[in-house]
């Protein structure tokens, strides 16, 4: 509850911010505009043209055509809308279906027929409409897309590559947050019209998703659940895209509609349901210990395999769950409830991924730490210091630095299996919490409000130690935490 709380109270300061000073961004709006005519051609002069968004079910604008029969309806948000053009002594039309993407622009030309205004032509939009008024290279991911299609490890920006000149260098492990459970810097490395991957603008709902850093990364990673659609835009965009020179990668979140509606889901993985790895069933490590449980193999003496110990496939739990809901806000007395001018969006995602992985290190034997070598080592070197002068298989004056080396460091690792391999399974863990609200008011035909907070949590383990790839478990362990606002 005090996410939600805190949620609230940042929409209410944007709120009061947003009525004080105009706000500059990149367009999350589409258009509708089109001409007015009858029968033979002419224009319809001061047509009343009304649009209806029809999700919300409210009107969002009423004009009039200008002289010439031509009439534009910018920012609209992104939906589905209906048309409806009355003018004396013709029939009402009224064009259906007609669905606004983010940066769409959509040419609705009526032709009035000759009749009284109370008869009505009703047109349904085809499925696929085309885009005539703008030259701009631009391809649409739905939000259906998203949530059909498979996308390992739900993490939208993997589908940027379906769009034509994006070529992609993603790892097969795209993660969110700066870091991913391998303990590598987690980039998105995708180059569209073969520019430099760090040369491309990602926003969300117009806001600055770029992390400074490097440009490599992003501030936020949206829930796939959340997220209404987005557009690559390839080239020929418009001024307002100009801060890079390569592409534009425009999301849209989800925002309530005049029905409530939700959803819950969870997308889970687990060793039990995985074969072991190629290089664990290559490399055979096997055991002659008759204690050993399975899945380990149990071989005779003399088998060249003995003594060698077999590993298990690593362990993992991935679980991927949330929810979302929204719907219209009734206020008791303002409005009744097929009326309601405001509306709410919520979602929440939860990620639980722990991983294992298998190391080999060298280190130490019991009797090593403590000064004993099998076979005889320096333990005196003459005055220059160039030529040893002594040697035995016990070193009784071991230097400070290297018995603080051993105390600190050496007596944490465990002591090595098979000579000086240690072969150590560590668990790498990556968490996520997500919390996105979203509210919309229409305080009237002119004038809208939107307001949207978004705060990612991500804590992560890394025992081989960030960027490092460690293999001594328990030395070089870090634990981070990408929280990301927007």
């Amino acid at each position: 509850m005090a996410g939600i709380k805190k949620a609230i109270s940042m929409l209410a300061l944007l709120g009061l911010v947003l009525g004080a000073i105009p706000v500059a961004a990149q367009d999350i709006t589409g258009s509708i505009v089109g001409i007015v005519k009858d029968p033979n051609g002419a224009v319809v002069a001061g047509a009343t043209v009304t649009i209806r968004n029809t999700d919300r079910n409210i009107v969002v604008r009423t004009i009039n055509a200008n002289e010439e029969g031509s009439y534009a309806v910018p920012f609209l948000p992104a939906g589905h809308y209906s048309v409806t053009v009355e003018a004396a002594g013709f029939k009402k039309y009224v064009k259906t279906d007609i669905e606004i993407n983010v940066n769409d622009r959509i040419a609705v030309d009526a032709t009035l027929e000759a009749g009284a205004v109370s008869e009505e032509i009703v047109v349904s939009a085809g499925a696929v409409q085309i885009e005539t008024q703008t030259a701009t290279a631009a391809g649409l991911v739905s939000g259906i897309e998203m949530r059909e299609l498979p996308i390992n490890n739900r993490n939208f920006v993997q589908l940027t590559t379906l769009m034509p000149g994006v070529s992609s260098n993603l790892s097969d492990q795209q993660y969110i947050g700066t870091t991913n459970p391998s303990g590598q810097t987690n980039t998105v490395n995708i180059s569209i019209n073969g520019a430099r991957s760090s040369q491309n603008n990602w926003t969300i709902d117009g806001a600055d998703n770029v992390d400074r850093g490097s440009n490599l990364t992003l501030l936020n990673y949206p829930s796939v659940d959340a997220i209404a659609e987005f557009k690559v835009l390839r080239n020929h965009y418009s001024a307002e895209y100009g801060r890079n020179a390569a592409g534009h990668v425009n999301v849209i979140t989800k925002s309530g509609t005049s029905a409530f509606r939700g959803s819950a889901y969870e997308f889970f993985r687990n060793d039990k349901l995985n074969a072991n790895t190629f290089l664990n069933n290559a490399n055979g490590r096997f055991t002659t210990d008759p204690t050993a449980k399975a899945p380990d193999l149990i071989v005779p003496a003399g088998d060249p395999r003995a003594g060698k110990q077999r590993l298990n496939r690593p362990l993992l739990r991935y679980n991927n769950f949330g929810y979302t809901i929204g719907g219209p806000v009734y206020i008791p007395g303002a409005y009744n409830e097929n009326k309601s001018r405001t509306f709410f969006f919520w979602s929440q995602e939860f990620r639980r991924v722990i991983t294992y992985a298998n190391f080999n290190a060298t280190v130490p034997t019991a009797e090593q730490r403590a000064g004993v070598f099998a076979t005889p080592v320096c333990v005196q070197l003459n005055a220059a210091g160039t030529a040893c002068t002594q040697t035995a298989t016990q070193i009784t004056n071991i230097n400070p630095a290297a018995a603080a080396y051993i105390t600190d460091v050496y007596s944490k690792v465990p002591l090595p299996q098979t000579g000086n391999t240690l072969v150590s399974s560590v668990k790498n863990i990556f968490d996520h919490r997500q919390e996105l609200l979203r509210i919309d008011h229409n305080f009237s035909e002119r004038f809208t409000i939107s307001g949207r907070y978004l705060h990612d949590k991500i804590p992560t383990e890394e025992p081989g130690g960030l960027f490092t790839g460690n293999v001594l478990p328990g030395v070089a362990t870090t634990k981070t935490d990408s929280p990301g606002y927007s």
